[in-house]
């Protein structure tokens, strides 16, 4: 297995004394690899053994999907950026993947494979207590997709035909059939959804039929969905292909391209869709800690 390490450089990067934790405050991709970085400072560049990597709240850990396993398994890896050491969770499975951080810290959610069927398993950060979420049977190729609520006690995940929030005991709290969102949005297993701060609201992506007929490979668009109204409405403009949206604090990041551009970067806008621009070119899969 390749050895995870990290290039610090603690004074000219963190711009704070060696005394002090080192913690960053977003985590993101490029061609040349995967960065860290904090505002007003030059990014650190990280090496992984495998993807999906996902800062924790507080700056300090990066999780990702472990492919280092004699057996080719995937497994949950965190990675402290302070110490430059990696320790592998216990989840309660043998194959796993696709790790996301609780806001609060406290858990990582991912996507687990429970006998033949893929499920949702998160476990508490010390890797001690694996905790089943939803198990995957009788859907189409299992669940997908986890994300949390702001208050770090409900996940919401999808499974090809609807949308599903749990609580941390298992049980599914609301439901949203994809027919009830928009029959002309067509959803792939990669397809996130996330409750709004309020939980009134659901930030979703999927490939926008609406223009074009529907379509798989179709542009896709960032979407919001009121439980209230039960309305669906477009955030993202139209000549812009736009997914992953990620909400910090009241803006929405999604990772996007322009037109027939192929070069991807991070694009930001308000909670309804106003100010859309660039702000990080050339920089996607981004992660931010919460403090």
């Amino acid at each position: 297995m390749r050895n995870l390490y990290v290039t610090l450089v603690a004074l000219a990067v963190c711009g704070c004394n060696s005394a002090h934790k080192k913690s960053y405050d977003y985590c993101y991709a490029t061609g040349h690899g995967l960065y860290v970085g904090n505002y007003g400072h030059d990014p650190v560049h990280v090496y992984v053994n495998g993807p999906d990597a996902c800062l924790s709240p507080d700056g300090g850990q990066i999780a990702y999907t472990d492919m280092g396993a004699p057996d080719r398994m995937r497994r949950i890896g965190v990675f402290d950026l302070e110490a430059g050491k990696v320790r592998l969770l216990d989840t309660g499975c043998h194959n796993c993947y696709g790790p996301v951080w609780s806001p609060d810290g406290a858990y990582v959610v991912y996507r687990a494979l429970m006998g033949n069927e893929w499920g949702i398993k998160c476990v508490d950060q010390g890797g001690l207590h694996p905790l089943t979420i939803a198990v995957g049977k009788d859907s189409i190729g299992g669940i997908f997709s986890p994300t949390w609520s702001a208050d770090s006690r409900k996940i919401a995940v999808q499974n090809m035909s609807g949308v599903y929030i749990y609580d941390l005991d298992g049980k599914m709290i609301k439901s949203v059939p994809f027919a009830q969102l928009d029959s002309a949005i067509q959803f792939s297993n990669e397809s996130t959804f996330m409750l709004t701060g309020k939980e009134d609201k659901l930030v979703f992506w999927g490939n926008d039929g609406s223009a074009a007929g529907v379509k798989a490979d179709a542009p896709a668009a960032v979407f919001v969905y009121d439980f209230f109204t039960a309305r669906t409405s477009r955030l993202s403009p139209k000549g812009y292909d736009c997914w992953q949206p990620v909400i910090k604090g009241d803006t929405i990041f999604c990772r996007g391209r322009h037109g027939n551009s192929l070069k991807e970067n991070t694009y930001r806008m308000d909670m309804d869709g106003g100010h859309f621009k660039i702000a990080y070119k050339d920089k996607i899969d981004l992660s931010f800690a919460q403090r």
